[in-house]
Protein backbone atom coordinates (compact mmCIF):
# COMPACT_ATOMS: atom_id res chain seq x y z
CA UNK A 1 0.00 0.00 0.00
CA UNK A 2 1.16 3.31 -0.72
CA UNK A 3 1.89 6.34 1.67
CA UNK A 4 -1.81 7.75 2.83
CA UNK A 5 -0.89 10.90 1.09
CA UNK A 6 -1.65 9.68 -2.33
CA UNK A 7 -5.46 9.23 -0.43
CA UNK A 8 -5.10 12.38 1.35
CA UNK A 9 -4.25 13.82 -1.88
CA UNK A 10 -7.62 12.51 -3.83
CA UNK A 11 -9.91 13.39 -0.53
CA UNK A 12 -8.48 17.11 -0.82
CA UNK A 13 -9.26 17.36 -4.53
CA UNK A 14 -12.80 15.89 -3.58
CA UNK A 15 -13.18 18.36 -1.07
CA UNK A 16 -12.33 21.48 -3.27
CA UNK A 17 -14.82 20.70 -5.58
CA UNK A 18 -17.69 19.64 -2.83
CA UNK A 19 -17.82 23.48 -1.60
CA UNK A 20 -19.73 22.77 1.97
CA UNK A 21 -21.65 19.04 0.57
CA UNK A 22 -20.39 15.97 2.16
CA UNK A 23 -18.98 12.31 0.64
CA UNK A 24 -20.70 9.68 3.10
CA UNK A 25 -19.71 6.31 1.31
CA UNK A 26 -20.12 2.74 2.22
CA UNK A 27 -17.12 0.36 1.71
CA UNK A 28 -18.82 -3.04 -1.02
CA UNK A 29 -21.04 -5.54 1.10
CA UNK A 30 -20.38 -9.11 1.30
CA UNK A 31 -22.14 -11.60 -1.58
CA UNK A 32 -23.00 -14.31 -0.48
CA UNK A 33 -21.93 -17.68 -3.31
CA UNK A 34 -23.32 -20.36 -1.77
CA UNK A 35 -25.05 -20.96 1.57
CA UNK A 36 -23.13 -19.61 4.84
CA UNK A 37 -19.55 -18.88 1.78
CA UNK A 38 -18.97 -15.78 0.38
CA UNK A 39 -17.31 -14.70 -2.97
CA UNK A 40 -13.62 -13.18 -2.31
CA UNK A 41 -14.16 -10.11 -1.24
CA UNK A 42 -13.21 -6.70 -3.56
CA UNK A 43 -13.94 -2.96 -2.17
CA UNK A 44 -15.84 -1.22 -3.86
CA UNK A 45 -13.83 1.34 -6.26
CA UNK A 46 -14.89 4.73 -5.32
CA UNK A 47 -14.23 3.88 -2.00
CA UNK A 48 -11.07 2.76 -2.36
CA UNK A 49 -9.61 5.52 -4.28
CA UNK A 50 -10.42 7.85 -1.47
CA UNK A 51 -9.36 5.62 1.66
CA UNK A 52 -7.17 2.91 0.34
CA UNK A 53 -9.37 0.55 2.45
CA UNK A 54 -9.81 -3.27 1.34
CA UNK A 55 -11.31 -4.84 3.90
CA UNK A 56 -15.23 -5.61 4.74
CA UNK A 57 -17.56 -4.21 6.72
CA UNK A 58 -16.64 0.15 6.22
CA UNK A 59 -17.75 3.43 5.69
CA UNK A 60 -16.18 6.88 5.75
CA UNK A 61 -17.10 10.58 6.22
CA UNK A 62 -15.39 13.57 4.11
CA UNK A 63 -17.13 16.52 5.73
CA UNK A 64 -15.24 19.60 5.33
CA UNK A 65 -17.61 21.08 6.87
CA UNK A 66 -16.29 19.85 10.37
CA UNK A 67 -12.75 21.52 10.67
CA UNK A 68 -11.94 18.70 13.69
CA UNK A 69 -12.33 15.50 11.80
CA UNK A 70 -12.89 16.65 8.13
CA UNK A 71 -12.15 12.38 7.30
CA UNK A 72 -13.43 10.03 9.80
CA UNK A 73 -13.33 6.43 9.37
CA UNK A 74 -15.40 3.73 10.21
CA UNK A 75 -14.85 0.39 10.82
CA UNK A 76 -15.56 -3.20 12.51
CA UNK A 77 -14.44 -3.37 15.91
CA UNK A 78 -11.86 -5.79 17.00
CA UNK A 79 -13.59 -9.56 17.95
CA UNK A 80 -10.73 -11.90 18.72
CA UNK A 81 -13.34 -14.94 18.31
CA UNK A 82 -14.39 -13.97 14.84
CA UNK A 83 -10.90 -12.87 13.81
CA UNK A 84 -9.70 -16.11 14.81
CA UNK A 85 -12.06 -16.95 11.17
CA UNK A 86 -11.42 -13.90 9.18
CA UNK A 87 -8.30 -12.99 10.00
CA UNK A 88 -6.76 -9.56 12.65
CA UNK A 89 -8.22 -6.22 12.45
CA UNK A 90 -6.68 -3.35 13.17
CA UNK A 91 -7.84 -1.01 16.29
CA UNK A 92 -9.73 2.43 15.87
CA UNK A 93 -6.20 4.06 16.64
CA UNK A 94 -4.14 2.30 14.48
CA UNK A 95 -6.85 1.90 11.50
CA UNK A 96 -6.82 6.16 11.98
CA UNK A 97 -3.15 6.19 11.84
CA UNK A 98 -2.20 4.08 8.71
CA UNK A 99 -5.38 5.52 6.64
CA UNK A 100 -4.63 9.08 7.41
CA UNK A 101 -7.80 9.53 9.47
CA UNK A 102 -8.79 12.33 11.58
CA UNK A 103 -10.46 9.50 13.36
CA UNK A 104 -11.91 5.89 13.53
CA UNK A 105 -15.17 4.81 15.11
CA UNK A 106 -16.88 2.07 15.57
CA UNK A 107 -19.23 0.71 12.33
CA UNK A 108 -21.95 0.65 14.51
CA UNK A 109 -21.40 4.70 14.98
CA UNK A 110 -22.04 5.27 10.96
CA UNK A 111 -25.47 6.13 10.40
CA UNK A 112 -26.25 8.60 13.28
CA UNK A 113 -22.46 10.48 12.36
CA UNK A 114 -24.21 10.49 8.95
CA UNK A 115 -27.38 12.09 10.07
CA UNK A 116 -25.41 14.86 11.78
CA UNK A 117 -23.28 15.34 9.25
CA UNK A 118 -25.91 16.12 6.08
CA UNK A 119 -27.51 18.62 8.54
CA UNK A 120 -24.74 21.18 8.28
CA UNK A 121 -24.11 20.39 4.65
CA UNK A 122 -25.72 21.67 0.76
CA UNK A 123 -25.21 18.51 -0.80
CA UNK A 124 -24.71 14.88 -0.17
CA UNK A 125 -22.62 12.93 -2.22
CA UNK A 126 -22.19 9.11 -1.93
CA UNK A 127 -21.59 5.62 -3.73
CA UNK A 128 -24.60 5.08 -5.75
CA UNK A 129 -23.26 1.33 -7.38
CA UNK A 130 -24.14 -2.19 -6.01
CA UNK A 131 -25.31 -1.40 -2.89
CA UNK A 132 -28.84 -1.17 -3.09
CA UNK A 133 -29.42 -1.18 0.78
CA UNK A 134 -27.00 1.75 1.32
CA UNK A 135 -28.78 3.88 -1.40
CA UNK A 136 -32.40 3.33 0.02
CA UNK A 137 -30.88 4.44 3.30
CA UNK A 138 -29.53 7.38 2.13
CA UNK A 139 -32.50 8.64 0.74
CA UNK A 140 -34.53 8.30 3.95
CA UNK A 141 -31.64 10.01 5.94
CA UNK A 142 -32.11 12.69 3.33
CA UNK A 143 -35.60 13.00 3.81
CA UNK A 144 -35.39 12.52 7.60
CA UNK A 145 -32.46 15.60 7.45
CA UNK A 146 -35.19 18.01 5.36
CA UNK A 147 -37.83 17.54 7.81
CA UNK A 148 -35.57 18.10 10.40
CA UNK A 149 -34.35 21.72 8.79
CA UNK A 150 -36.62 22.98 6.39
CA UNK A 151 -37.62 25.31 8.53
CA UNK A 152 -33.99 26.81 9.18
CA UNK A 153 -33.88 27.01 5.40
CA UNK A 154 -30.49 24.57 5.58
CA UNK A 155 -29.87 20.79 4.83
CA UNK A 156 -28.71 19.07 2.41
CA UNK A 157 -30.31 20.23 -1.30
CA UNK A 158 -30.28 16.06 -2.39
CA UNK A 159 -28.58 12.93 -3.15
CA UNK A 160 -26.05 12.69 -5.86
CA UNK A 161 -23.39 10.27 -6.71
CA UNK A 162 -19.73 10.74 -5.37
CA UNK A 163 -18.62 9.41 -9.07
CA UNK A 164 -19.83 12.45 -10.32
CA UNK A 165 -16.78 13.86 -9.33
CA UNK A 166 -14.70 10.89 -8.19
CA UNK A 167 -14.89 9.42 -12.54
CA UNK A 168 -13.21 12.34 -13.49
CA UNK A 169 -10.39 12.58 -10.93
CA UNK A 170 -9.84 8.61 -11.63
CA UNK A 171 -9.57 9.61 -15.59
CA UNK A 172 -6.25 10.46 -15.26
CA UNK A 173 -3.79 8.32 -13.62
CA UNK A 174 -0.97 9.23 -11.33
CA UNK A 175 1.83 7.80 -10.95
CA UNK A 176 1.14 5.19 -8.33
CA UNK A 177 -1.60 4.06 -10.47
CA UNK A 178 0.87 3.99 -13.78
CA UNK A 179 2.95 1.77 -11.80
CA UNK A 180 0.49 -0.83 -10.52
CA UNK A 181 -1.22 -0.57 -14.09
CA UNK A 182 2.35 -1.73 -15.28
CA UNK A 183 2.96 -4.35 -13.26
CA UNK A 184 -0.64 -5.83 -14.05
CA UNK A 185 0.18 -5.57 -17.91
CA UNK A 186 3.21 -7.19 -17.53
CA UNK A 187 1.85 -10.23 -15.33
CA UNK A 188 -1.07 -10.42 -17.86
CA UNK A 189 1.33 -9.91 -21.03
CA UNK A 190 3.27 -13.17 -20.03
CA UNK A 191 0.47 -15.04 -19.05
CA UNK A 192 -0.84 -14.32 -22.79
CA UNK A 193 2.77 -15.70 -24.43
CA UNK A 194 2.56 -18.66 -22.15
CA UNK A 195 -0.89 -19.65 -23.63
CA UNK A 196 0.36 -19.10 -26.70
CA UNK A 197 3.01 -21.06 -26.60
CA UNK A 198 1.47 -24.06 -24.88
CA UNK A 199 -1.40 -24.09 -26.88
CA UNK A 200 -1.62 -27.04 -29.34
CA UNK A 201 -4.83 -28.78 -31.11
CA UNK A 202 -7.65 -30.99 -28.96
CA UNK A 203 -6.14 -29.27 -26.06
CA UNK A 204 -9.86 -27.61 -23.51
CA UNK A 205 -10.36 -23.71 -23.80
CA UNK A 206 -10.34 -24.31 -19.72
CA UNK A 207 -6.63 -25.93 -19.62
CA UNK A 208 -5.55 -22.41 -21.78
CA UNK A 209 -7.42 -20.44 -18.99
CA UNK A 210 -5.81 -22.39 -15.81
CA UNK A 211 -2.34 -21.09 -17.30
CA UNK A 212 -3.33 -17.84 -17.63
CA UNK A 213 -5.24 -17.59 -14.28
CA UNK A 214 -2.28 -19.55 -12.61
CA UNK A 215 0.10 -17.24 -13.78
CA UNK A 216 -2.05 -14.07 -12.51
CA UNK A 217 -2.21 -15.28 -8.99
CA UNK A 218 1.82 -16.72 -9.30
CA UNK A 219 2.98 -13.28 -10.08
CA UNK A 220 1.13 -11.54 -7.25
CA UNK A 221 -2.20 -10.90 -8.65
CA UNK A 222 -5.17 -11.31 -7.31
CA UNK A 223 -6.41 -13.12 -9.62
CA UNK A 224 -8.27 -11.87 -13.46
CA UNK A 225 -9.29 -8.60 -13.71
CA UNK A 226 -12.76 -10.13 -15.37
CA UNK A 227 -14.31 -13.33 -16.06
CA UNK A 228 -12.04 -14.76 -18.83
CA UNK A 229 -12.50 -15.18 -22.10
CA UNK A 230 -11.32 -18.36 -24.19
CA UNK A 231 -12.90 -18.96 -27.01
CA UNK A 232 -11.99 -21.84 -30.10
CA UNK A 233 -13.30 -21.61 -33.34
CA UNK A 234 -16.71 -20.21 -33.72
CA UNK A 235 -16.84 -19.24 -29.83
CA UNK A 236 -14.42 -16.67 -30.69
CA UNK A 237 -17.52 -14.70 -32.81
CA UNK A 238 -19.18 -14.90 -29.45
CA UNK A 239 -18.17 -11.59 -27.84
CA UNK A 240 -18.32 -12.67 -23.97
CA UNK A 241 -18.20 -15.80 -24.19
CA UNK A 242 -17.46 -17.28 -20.93
CA UNK A 243 -18.16 -20.80 -20.62
CA UNK A 244 -14.58 -22.04 -22.01
CA UNK A 245 -15.66 -25.85 -22.17
CA UNK A 246 -15.19 -27.06 -25.72
CA UNK A 247 -11.83 -28.62 -27.02
CA UNK A 248 -10.11 -26.85 -29.15
CA UNK A 249 -9.87 -28.58 -33.05
CA UNK A 250 -6.85 -27.82 -35.30
CA UNK A 251 -7.82 -25.16 -37.90
CA UNK A 252 -9.25 -23.36 -35.19
CA UNK A 253 -8.67 -19.43 -34.26
CA UNK A 254 -8.66 -18.93 -30.29
CA UNK A 255 -9.41 -15.88 -29.08
CA UNK A 256 -8.35 -14.73 -25.69
CA UNK A 257 -9.59 -11.77 -23.68
CA UNK A 258 -7.69 -12.18 -19.99
CA UNK A 259 -5.86 -10.27 -17.63
CA UNK A 260 -4.69 -10.19 -14.30
CA UNK A 261 -5.88 -7.89 -11.34
CA UNK A 262 -2.77 -6.30 -9.06
CA UNK A 263 -3.52 -4.16 -6.21
CA UNK A 264 -6.83 -3.40 -7.51
CA UNK A 265 -5.79 -2.07 -10.70
CA UNK A 266 -6.89 -4.38 -14.10
CA UNK A 267 -5.19 -4.98 -17.21
CA UNK A 268 -7.02 -5.72 -20.07
CA UNK A 269 -5.57 -7.75 -23.26
CA UNK A 270 -6.75 -9.86 -26.14
CA UNK A 271 -4.99 -11.96 -28.98
CA UNK A 272 -5.92 -14.22 -30.95
CA UNK A 273 -4.10 -16.82 -32.90
CA UNK A 274 -4.08 -20.54 -34.44
CA UNK A 275 -4.64 -23.47 -32.39
CA UNK A 276 -2.22 -25.55 -34.55
CA UNK A 277 0.47 -22.50 -35.17
CA UNK A 278 -0.09 -21.46 -38.51
CA UNK A 279 -2.54 -19.18 -39.99
CA UNK A 280 -4.56 -20.09 -42.85
CA UNK A 281 -5.04 -17.43 -45.85
CA UNK A 282 -8.18 -16.55 -44.92
CA UNK A 283 -7.07 -16.49 -41.05
CA UNK A 284 -4.46 -14.51 -42.33
CA UNK A 285 -6.45 -12.16 -44.18
CA UNK A 286 -9.00 -11.24 -41.39
CA UNK A 287 -6.18 -10.63 -39.00
CA UNK A 288 -4.27 -8.02 -41.08
CA UNK A 289 -7.43 -5.89 -41.67
CA UNK A 290 -7.95 -5.74 -37.89
CA UNK A 291 -4.16 -5.32 -37.24
CA UNK A 292 -3.85 -2.32 -39.70
CA UNK A 293 -6.80 -0.84 -38.19
CA UNK A 294 -5.37 -1.56 -34.38
CA UNK A 295 -2.25 -0.09 -35.21
CA UNK A 296 -3.17 3.10 -36.83
CA UNK A 297 -5.42 3.87 -33.99
CA UNK A 298 -2.50 3.29 -31.66
CA UNK A 299 -0.25 5.43 -33.73
CA UNK A 300 -2.94 8.42 -33.99
CA UNK A 301 -3.52 8.12 -30.43
CA UNK A 302 -2.26 11.75 -28.02
CA UNK A 303 -3.20 14.85 -26.79
CA UNK A 304 -5.44 16.49 -28.96
CA UNK A 305 -7.35 13.75 -30.48
CA UNK A 306 -10.89 12.65 -29.02
CA UNK A 307 -12.44 9.40 -28.96
CA UNK A 308 -14.61 9.76 -31.15
CA UNK A 309 -11.86 10.49 -34.02
CA UNK A 310 -10.16 7.21 -32.70
CA UNK A 311 -13.72 5.06 -33.25
CA UNK A 312 -14.19 6.79 -36.42
CA UNK A 313 -10.93 5.85 -38.00
CA UNK A 314 -10.66 2.50 -36.65
CA UNK A 315 -14.49 1.78 -38.49
CA UNK A 316 -13.43 3.03 -41.81
CA UNK A 317 -10.52 1.03 -41.82
CA UNK A 318 -12.25 -2.03 -40.56
CA UNK A 319 -14.91 -1.25 -43.63
CA UNK A 320 -12.19 -0.67 -46.15
CA UNK A 321 -10.25 -3.68 -45.22
CA UNK A 322 -13.42 -5.64 -45.15
CA UNK A 323 -14.64 -4.79 -48.31
CA UNK A 324 -11.30 -5.69 -50.07
CA UNK A 325 -11.37 -9.36 -48.91
CA UNK A 326 -15.03 -9.36 -49.85
CA UNK A 327 -16.58 -9.44 -46.55
CA UNK A 328 -18.49 -6.66 -47.08
CA UNK A 329 -19.50 -4.66 -51.04
CA UNK A 330 -20.15 -1.34 -51.55
CA UNK A 331 -18.48 1.68 -50.46
CA UNK A 332 -16.97 2.45 -47.07
CA UNK A 333 -19.38 5.69 -47.18
CA UNK A 334 -22.52 3.86 -47.48
CA UNK A 335 -21.76 0.52 -45.41
CA UNK A 336 -21.15 2.84 -43.03
CA UNK A 337 -24.31 5.26 -43.48
CA UNK A 338 -26.57 2.14 -43.61
CA UNK A 339 -24.64 -0.03 -40.65
CA UNK A 340 -24.16 -2.55 -42.17
CA UNK A 341 -20.66 -3.55 -41.15
CA UNK A 342 -22.21 -4.46 -37.63
CA UNK A 343 -23.00 -8.08 -38.63
CA UNK A 344 -19.19 -8.36 -38.07
CA UNK A 345 -18.09 -5.85 -36.41
CA UNK A 346 -20.27 -4.11 -33.54
CA UNK A 347 -18.93 -2.62 -31.00
CA UNK A 348 -16.66 0.27 -29.95
CA UNK A 349 -12.89 0.69 -30.42
CA UNK A 350 -12.30 0.64 -26.66
CA UNK A 351 -12.86 2.10 -23.07
CA UNK A 352 -11.14 3.51 -19.78
CA UNK A 353 -9.44 1.60 -17.79
CA UNK A 354 -8.14 1.69 -14.49
CA UNK A 355 -9.39 0.32 -11.20
CA UNK A 356 -12.60 -1.11 -12.95
CA UNK A 357 -11.90 -2.84 -15.98
CA UNK A 358 -14.31 -1.14 -18.13
CA UNK A 359 -13.64 2.11 -16.05
CA UNK A 360 -15.37 5.19 -15.09
CA UNK A 361 -15.56 8.03 -17.01
CA UNK A 362 -18.20 10.06 -19.60
CA UNK A 363 -17.00 9.71 -23.65
CA UNK A 364 -19.23 12.51 -23.93
CA UNK A 365 -18.82 16.05 -22.36
CA UNK A 366 -21.33 18.76 -23.34
CA UNK A 367 -22.20 16.90 -25.82
CA UNK A 368 -19.12 16.99 -27.41
CA UNK A 369 -16.58 13.65 -27.65
CA UNK A 370 -13.97 13.65 -24.82
CA UNK A 371 -10.15 14.58 -25.81
CA UNK A 372 -7.68 12.79 -24.99
CA UNK A 373 -4.87 14.08 -22.54
CA UNK A 374 -1.80 13.03 -20.89
CA UNK A 375 -2.57 10.29 -18.06
CA UNK A 376 -5.42 9.00 -19.99
CA UNK A 377 -5.66 5.33 -19.99
CA UNK A 378 -7.75 2.99 -22.15
CA UNK A 379 -7.98 -0.03 -24.60
CA UNK A 380 -7.94 -0.26 -28.30
CA UNK A 381 -9.65 -3.52 -29.37
CA UNK A 382 -10.63 -3.30 -33.51
CA UNK A 383 -12.39 -7.07 -34.08
CA UNK A 384 -14.10 -9.18 -36.64
CA UNK A 385 -16.33 -12.06 -35.98
CA UNK A 386 -17.80 -13.86 -39.08
CA UNK A 387 -19.88 -16.62 -37.04
CA UNK A 388 -21.02 -20.01 -38.59
CA UNK A 389 -24.18 -19.20 -39.89
CA UNK A 390 -23.25 -15.97 -41.47
CA UNK A 391 -23.54 -15.41 -45.22
CA UNK A 392 -20.36 -14.71 -45.59
CA UNK A 393 -17.66 -16.72 -48.10
CA UNK A 394 -17.72 -19.76 -46.35
CA UNK A 395 -13.67 -19.85 -45.69
CA UNK A 396 -14.33 -16.76 -43.78
CA UNK A 397 -17.04 -18.56 -41.41
CA UNK A 398 -16.43 -19.61 -37.81
CA UNK A 399 -13.79 -16.82 -37.67
CA UNK A 400 -13.87 -14.45 -34.51
CA UNK A 401 -10.31 -11.86 -34.08
CA UNK A 402 -10.26 -9.56 -32.01
CA UNK A 403 -6.86 -7.83 -30.93
CA UNK A 404 -6.76 -5.46 -28.03
CA UNK A 405 -4.00 -3.28 -25.72
CA UNK A 406 -3.76 -1.09 -23.00
CA UNK A 407 -2.77 2.20 -24.13
CA UNK A 408 -1.69 5.32 -21.86
CA UNK A 409 -1.84 9.27 -23.21
CA UNK A 410 1.55 10.85 -22.49
CA UNK A 411 2.78 14.13 -23.11
CA UNK A 412 4.06 13.99 -26.34
CA UNK A 413 2.06 10.60 -27.80
CA UNK A 414 1.24 7.29 -26.12
CA UNK A 415 2.91 4.44 -24.27
CA UNK A 416 1.48 0.86 -25.32
CA UNK A 417 1.49 -0.66 -21.72
CA UNK A 418 1.02 -4.03 -23.02
CA UNK A 419 3.23 -4.25 -26.18
CA UNK A 420 5.16 -7.00 -24.51
CA UNK A 421 2.70 -9.56 -26.35
CA UNK A 422 3.25 -10.44 -29.86
CA UNK A 423 0.50 -9.85 -32.10
CA UNK A 424 2.36 -9.67 -35.38
CA UNK A 425 2.26 -12.72 -37.59
CA UNK A 426 5.36 -13.96 -37.80
CA UNK A 427 6.11 -13.29 -34.01
CA UNK A 428 2.97 -15.32 -32.78
CA UNK A 429 3.99 -18.04 -35.50
CA UNK A 430 7.69 -18.41 -34.36
CA UNK A 431 6.41 -17.61 -30.50
CA UNK A 432 3.84 -21.10 -31.28
CA UNK A 433 6.72 -23.25 -33.15
CA UNK A 434 9.60 -22.41 -31.00
CA UNK A 435 11.11 -25.80 -29.29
Amino acid sequence: MPSSNVYSKRRQNLINQMGKGVAILKGAPEQIRTNDTEYPYRQDSDFFYLTGYTEPGAACIINPNDKDNPFTMFVLPQDPKKEVWTGWRLSFEDTATHFGADQALDIGEFESNALEAMKISSKVYTNLSHDKVHQYKMLDLVGEVRKVVQRTGGGPEGLESVGSLTHVMRLFKDEHELGLMQKAADISADAHSKAMQACKPDMYEYQLQAILESHFVHEGGAGPAYTSIVGGGDNATVLHYIKNRDKIKDGDMVLIDAAAEYDMYAADITRTFPANGKFSDAQRAIYEVVLKAQKAVIDASKPGVTFKELHDMDLRLLVEGMIEIGLLSGTADEIIENESYQEYFMHKTGHWLGLDVHDMGNYMADGESIVMKPGMVFTVEPGIYVNSKSKAPEKYRGIGIRIEDDILITETGNKNLTAAVPKEIVDIEALMNRD
